[in-house]
């Protein structure tokens, strides 16, 4: 895309000096090869669009970066049928291209005549221009690839022409392509500014999808840690079995349902007196540590300490644990107000009698 505001994109265009080798004009340049610069074309003299005809590249004096097309954007070049050619090379292989906007005004005409002569026949060609267009001074130069070489420059319209392995003819009007320059750069910029805003809605769709995946294994929302797997911190575990599980001890937990993936894995808890969950915790095969780890950024934010292989998650003061171990993924959900509690309690068990 252009670098420059768009209010300058046609002038930069337009008003850059003429290198010497340019010659003026007297008489105005209105079109050339069958066509006249400005006028709509019909469309039986276009035939198909192309990207980037030979010659596309503007004069050295009309130095100027081009929007790129939007896909699906209208390109400008065409396929130019049947063009008028001066008559010296009528009966010469050839090609010709049209630069069109989008009211198919033309804005550019480009011709290359193969197997062309560079001596006579050019010499005609240049005496033919220059009393045409009543031109001041020699027209010819040497371009950069060291061909015969004409420019002629009437206002914002020239044409120019060189001759080496074939010959070229090229008529242009620059306001004309800076106006559609400008045009085509905004046409870009609004296509830009859709992408972004799909490319951001996808963001947000993907992250509703973590989100939602983190839902099935956690609970609470993203404020509030609430447990994991259908276990709830606060609330006694198995509250009417009567079974006796060990107290500050990890157990392996039987749960009824598990949600996909985790169903190839062993859940471990660990539950205070009151059958409180301390910490639950879950070794688990052919779960994807990154899959988790971008749910659980979805869900909580950045974590207070991300590794390749460990991830800490802060949730009002309890904490979510992922770690990479070697063929399996441990996942660790910690009640830190239960877990103070047991340290206590254990301590002064260890202590007792001190």
């Amino acid at each position: 895309m252009l670098k420059r505001p768009l209010a300058w994109a046609a002038i930069w265009l337009v008003s850059l000096p003429v290198p010497g080798q340019a010659a003026t004009a007297e008489m105005p340049i209105y079109g050339g090869l069958g066509l006249t610069l400005s006028k709509v074309l019909p469309d039986e003299q276009t035939g198909a669009e192309i990207t980037n005809p030979p010659g596309a590249a503007l004069p050295d004096n009309r130095s100027m970066a081009l929007p790129p097309i939007e896909p699906g954007g209208l390109h400008p070049w065409h396929h130019l049928i049947e063009p008028q050619l001066p008559r010296l090379y009528r009966d010469s292989p050839h090609e010709a291209y049209v630069m069109l906007n989008a009211n198919k005004e033309v804005m550019r005409v480009v011709a290359h005549v193969d197997n062309p002569d560079c001596g006579d026949s050019f010499d005609w060609l240049k005496r033919t221009i220059s009393k045409k267009y009543e031109v001041e001074g020699d027209a010819e130069y040497t371009n950069a690839a060291g061909e015969r070489a004409l420019r002629v420059v009437f206002s914002s319209r020239q044409i120019d022409v060189s001759c080496g392995k074939r010959l070229t003819m090229d008529y242009l009007d620059a306001t004309m392509i800076g106006i559609w320059a400008e045009t085509q750069t905004r046409r870009y910029a609004a296509h830009e500014r859709e992408i972004a805003k799909l490319d951001k809605r996808k963001l947000v769709l993907e992250r509703r999808k973590q989100v939602r995946f983190a839902d099935t294994f956690t609970l609470g929302d993203q404020y509030r840690l609430e447990g994991a797997f259908g276990i709830r911190f606060e609330r006694p575990f198995a509250r009417n079995s009567t079974q006796q599980f060990p107290i500050d001890q990890p157990f392996y937990a039987v749960l009824p349902v598990m949600p996909d993936p985790f169903v190839n894995g062993d859940v471990e808890l660990t539950i205070s007196p009151a059958k409180h969950p301390i910490v639950i915790r879950g070794r688990f095969h052919n779960v994807e540590f990154d899959t988790i780890a971008e749910a659980l950024r979805a869900k909580y934010g950045l974590p207070m300490k991300s590794s390749s292989r460990h991830i800490i998650h802060k949730v009002n003061g309890d904490h979510v644990i992922l770690k990479r171990l070697d063929n399996e993924v441990e996942l660790a959900f910690i009640d830190n107000s239960e877990q103070l509690a047991q340290r206590e309690r254990l301590w002064e068990k260890e202590s007792e009698g001190l």
